[in-house]
């Protein structure tokens, strides 16, 4: 059972317990949901927005396919680490047994990242709708790689830390964390 008070308002499972509603209600409500979702990823982009003039999107190409990989790693970490940074900053109630979860989570998913932007060609890549993925990953690809190394090392360093005998979540527990994600963004991710 997940803990409301534990967890912030991003929390996906929180909502749904919150609410309390009946299963059917439930299973009518995210097939409503995922429907709308659904829908609106379909459409093509007016003019006016982001996507204006971008080329047509080939699903089935390598960098879609990265680009999609890379997306759905990104919403993971920046939720687990979102969640550790609450906890350390006391703006959530801390426990923990979740920060020692989710900084297992966030290591593991920052061991992944790489894999994301390997074998690509950087010119298609950097082209692709809805992408903030820069074509300088691959022009500079041994600082991306250190970045990702980086990134990696510090969410198990904040793993380690929090899985010590006696650690208590800290103003500094999500420390490590902090600089490696802004260090690779400011470079690489476009604004």
């Amino acid at each position: 059972m997940v803990r409301a008070d534990v967890y912030s308002s991003r929390h996906p499972r929180t909502i749904i317990e919150e609410t309390a509603m009946p299963n059917a209600t439930q299973f009518r409500t995210a097939c409503i949901a995922l429907t709308m979702l659904m829908g609106a990823g379909c459409g093509g982009g007016s003019e006016d927005s982001a996507d204006a003039g971008m080329a047509a999107v080939d699903e089935d190409s390598p960098e879609y396919v990265a680009a999609q990989y890379r997306q759905g790693l990104m919403q993971v970490l920046s939720f687990k680490v979102g969640t550790l940074r609450d906890m350390a900053e006391g703006s959530i109630d801390a426990d923990a047994a979740v920060f020692a979860e989710y900084a297992a989570d966030a290591a593991a998913v920052a061991g992944m990242v790489r894999e994301g932007f390997e074998g690509l060609d950087g010119s298609a890549a950097g082209t692709l709708a809805g992408t903030a993925a820069l074509p300088d990953i691959w022009g500079n690809w041994d600082d991306f790689t250190q970045k990702a190394a980086d990134l990696a090392a510090a969410a198990e360093a904040v793993s380690a830390g929090a899985n010590a005998p006696g650690f208590a979540v800290s103003a500094d527990s999500a420390g490590p964390l902090e600089p490696v994600c802004g260090n690779c963004h400011r470079s690489y991710r476009q604004r």
